[in-house]
Parts: C-alpha cells; sequence; structure tokens
C-alpha cells in the first residue's frame, strides 16, 4: 500500500479546501501530522510492522472526515473525484514509504530519522530520547527534527518513538 502518496494525496486534498477558504477541522489535522511521524518512523526501519495499523488509522480517519467535508461543501462529483485520486494514491508504492537519501549536512555514512512533533509525540520527549542513546538532533525550518548517529541507535530510537506512540493510544 502506497502510505507515503495517500498521506500526499490527503495533503492536497486539504491544500484545495483551504484555496477555497473552507475550515479544517483540528482533529483532522493533528490526524495528518500523527500519520506523518508514523510514516517517518516506519519509513526508517521497514520492519517495524507494529506501526502499519497506526499509519492507516490515522489516515482513514483524515480520508473519511475529509471525504464527508467534500461531499458536504461541494458535492457527490467532487468527492468521487477525490477518493478515485486517494485510491489512485494507495496502490503507487509497494513499501508505503519515500526517503529522500541524501540529508545537507549530515556528517557523511550516518543514519537518521525526521520526527514531527505532534500532540502525540512531544518535542522534548523526541529530543530527550534521542540524547539518552546518543544521537544528534537537529530542528529544520518545516518543523521536523532531524535525529541521526549509527544505524543501532537509530533503530533503538525508532523502537522507543514507537513505544510512547502506542502507550500514548493505549490511554
Amino acid at each position: 500500500m502506497g502510505y507515503e502518496e495517500w498521506w500526499k494525496t490527503l495533503e492536497n486534498l486539504i491544500t484545495e479546501f483551504k484555496k477555497k477558504r473552507v475550515p479544517i477541522p483540528n482533529e483532522v489535522m493533528i490526524s495528518l501530522k500523527s500519520g506523518k511521524t508514523m510514516l517517518e518512523v516506519y519509513g526508517a526501519d521497514l520492519s517495524r510492522v507494529e506501526v502499519i495499523p497506526s499509519i492507516e488509522n490515522y489516515l482513514l480517519t483524515v480520508e473519511s472526515n475529509l471525504m464527508n467535508l467534500a461531499e458536504e461543501k461541494f458535492g457527490e462529483a467532487f468527492m468521487k473525484r477525490w477518493i478515485r485520486k486517494l485510491g489512485k494514491a494507495r496502490k503507487e508504492s509497494p513499501t508505503g514509504v519515500t526517503s529522500q537519501r541524501f540529508v545537507p549536512g549530515l556528517p557523511k555514512g550516518k543514519h537518521w530519522i525526521r520526527v514531527l512533533p505532534s500532540d502525540e509525540i512531544l518535542k522534548k520527549d523526541v529530543l530527550e530520547i534521542a540524547d539518552k542513546i546518543g544521537l544528534s538532533s537537529k530542528m529544520q525550518k518545516d518543523g521536523y527534527i532531524l535525529i541521526y548517529g549509527s544505524k543501532e541507535k537509530v533503530k533503538d530510537f525508532v523502537k522507543r518513538m514507537a513505544d510512547i506512540s502506542r502507550r500514548t493510544r493505549a490511554s
């Protein structure tokens, strides 16, 4: 399933709504950001299949809310056009994750992950865990935190982030 493409298509729909001055509910934006964070976790280690249900849940929540809003504001034809786009996007990438291989300013040979803090995964927690493990971190202009270091430490970081996410969702 093409999770990354699915996420991008949902983001494009939100952009279209914003151009038409349709307000997006806050919980939809939170789910979209949380879905992106889980995509980053999964992208760092494709063996972490336990995050897939979270990704799907977040993206389905966003899609459902946006489709209801699309039909309400613009009619059934508009909604069906976006349903087709979303269906196509879900089939795009066999792994569902794409990643950038080169990060400017990152020391050569370092492994990395980008994390978007959210209500579920707080910035202070991300930075604290990275520091405890011995990873370096760098805030980026787009709001993401770049975490980098040895492959083993990045994998440990991903595991801890997944644990936090699981505990947060369970409570």
